[in-house]
């Protein structure tokens, strides 16, 4: 073969890999997404504060930690998502503390809102990151048949904490179909407490002023927007987070938990789960009766005005503008508590009088259905997303030694609280004790240093833990407004939705063909519906819709995801 022709099928190869992975920017998880709840900034005037504590004086460095195991890097990491823009790693307390004393210095490389274009072109060019952080299950393995992947088990034999960091069922469960581990977890949960982010805050002093009344019904609800409406005309009465994957519209999947009982947004979401579960088979949405009840119910707080104009062209930063001015009087979202939304909102809004900000409430729902059966959020014990070392990496072991050391609660420690000296300065029983720094912070000065930024090894179970911890060891005042909504709210209201894991097929099979054209009919119905001019002109879209999906094969694909759900499920009962 001539090495003109060898070249030619190269970049055919890399070519067909791109055209692949063209549809690798969204979150197509049927979980909330996790999200690091501790940004960080004291008192302190300069955003680029160091921890007073040396090496020497740290933990982290012990020679019996798992730091001394972590071999000196540098590596690039892209994140493939649209909405995600890497702060830099050096004026991070925990960046400059990990370069510092690991020699470990991550380099971002950014989406520009581009996220699956920007991938599609450093495939094409083979110039690959040494680590991508995006959704598992298919994309993962496209890279992996492509070969893009560094196989990752002989580092689980030299690196066993990471093995009962994580949990063997847990990466078992995310080896690829020729049973070698090419992807780790991030914010993976291990242990029997769950976690989400997904709630319904409402703006304080527009809720106050207006009475106060009960907002726990869809009822309850549509007459607050009402009142909303009428009273402060230049605030949107309801909001949502941003569309999702192109198809995720999070109004309706966070409405639609409060049509019944036992139900997640993933059930009616193109890029999960979009089937509903019955008996141990998976049905159409455009059959179920909560659909037809959640797209009826949108569909007139649309027409009253009781909601954004701009649900389907709205960025996640015009929302958040949005949130920090108190334009919003009730916001649901996938990730309403965390540190990017509520919080910051809150934050901000607080600063300027203390009698405002938002508060979380209990997800709202139809009259009948129980209060404690609504979950607007989902966890699931594999994470949210993976890491994936690439091919291109020229010290994988290097990386997967920092990635052992990160994930673990010496590593959370540092990247989650901060290095030791800036808001703590000792460490009783694994709980980083709140110094007077941390205390005293100022809210919007600690939401600028983004401690718990570039934590894409993230243990749930240990963060959610210690921080809770650590907020009863402070007076109200002082507790951080995320870890009190999500221990009162979201982490409440959130199910395991593991068993619904990678149930999406791969785009190159006959189901993956027949799941595009059903998420382009979903994405094409969902914005009709919400115009809808009528309830009768709902439900007859609805009906339309089933008749199409049928003549494109859902059936087809039901059975399919039918199948891994049901496997999906022995594996969790260890069969």
């Amino acid at each position: 073969m001539s090495a003109k022709k060898s070249a030619s099928l190269a970049t055919a190869g890399v070519l067909s890999l791109a055209m692949l992975l063209s549809a690798c920017s969204g979150n197509g998880n049927n979980a909330s997404s996790p999200s690091p709840s501790g940004s960080a900034s004291p008192a302190q005037e300069s955003p680029s504060a160091s921890p007073s504590g040396s090496a020497s004086e740290s933990p982290a460095t012990d020679s019996g930690s798992l730091a001394a195991k972590v071999k000196p890097v540098k590596f690039s990491l892209f994140v493939n998502y649209d909405w995600y823009t890497a702060p830099t790693w050096e004026e991070r307390p925990q960046g400059k503390w990990i370069t510092d004393n690991l020699g470990v210095t991550l380099e971002p490389v950014q989406s520009n809102g581009a996220a699956a274009q920007k991938l599609n072109t450093m495939i094409v060019s083979n110039q690959l990151p040494d680590v991508i952080v995006l959704d598992r299950g298919k994309d993962v393995e496209r890279l992996q048949q492509a070969g893009k992947l560094v196989a990752l088990d002989p580092y689980l034999e030299k690196y066993p904490e990471y093995v009962k960091t994580v949990g063997e069922q847990t990466l078992n469960m995310l080896r690829s179909s020729d049973g070698k581990l090419y992807q780790l977890p991030n914010w993976f949960i291990s242990g029997e407490n769950g976690n989400g982010n997904a709630a319904y805050i409402v703006e304080k002093k527009i809720y106050k002023d207006l009475g106060s009344p009960p907002l726990e019904t869809w009822e309850d609800l549509e007459a607050y927007l009402k009142l909303v409406k009428q009273k402060y005309p230049d605030v949107v009465p309801l909001d949502f987070g941003e569309i999702r994957d192109g198809s995720d519209v999070q109004m309706m999947g966070m409405l639609y938990t409060g049509s019944g009982e036992n139900l997640n947004n993933g059930f009616i979401t193109p890029g999960s789960t979009f089937g509903i579960p019955s008996g141990d088979k998976l049905t159409s949405i455009y059959q179920d009766q909560g659909f037809k009840d959640t797209a009826l119910y949108s569909s007139k707080l649309f027409r009253q005005g009781l909601t954004s104009d701009d649900m389907f062209t709205e960025t996640r930063d015009q929302i958040l503008e949005k949130l920090k001015t108190g334009k919003i009087a009730v916001f649901g979202a996938y990730d309403a508590v965390v540190e990017g939304i509520g919080r910051e909102a809150n934050n901000l809004l607080k600063a300027k009088d203390p009698e405002d900000g938002y508060m979380p409430i209990w997800p709202v729902h139809k009259a009948g259905v129980d209060k404690n059966k609504v979950f607007p959020g989902g966890y699931n014990t594999l994470g949210w997303n993976v890491n994936v070392i690439t091919t291109n990496a020229k010290d994988p072991e290097a990386i997967f030694s920092y990635m052992n050391w990160a994930s673990s609660p010496e590593g959370q420690q540092v990247i989650f609280f901060g290095p030791e000296g800036l808001f703590y300065d000792k460490v009783e029983d694994g709980v980083p004790i709140p110094n007077d720094a941390y205390i005293n912070r100022d809210p919007k000065k600690y939401d600028e240093l983004k401690i718990g930024e570039f934590n894409w090894n993230g243990n749930t179970s240990y963060v959610d833990s210690t921080k809770a911890k650590r907020e009863k060891l402070l007076p109200e005042e002082a507790q951080d407004w995320t870890t009190v909504a999500q221990a009162n709210y979201s982490f409440k209201t959130s199910m395991d939705v593991t068993q619904f894991s990678n149930l999406d097929p791969a785009p190159n099979t006959e189901e993956g063909i027949i799941m595009q054209r059903l998420r382009d009919q979903y994405k094409a119905l969902i914005p009709k519906i919400i115009f809808a001019k009528s309830d009768e002109e709902v439900l007859s879209l609805i009906d339309k819709a089933d008749k199409e999906a049928a003549k494109i094969g859902y059936d087809k694909v039901l059975a399919w995801k039918t199948n891994v759900w049901q496997a999906n499920v022995k594996k969790l009962a260890g069969q």
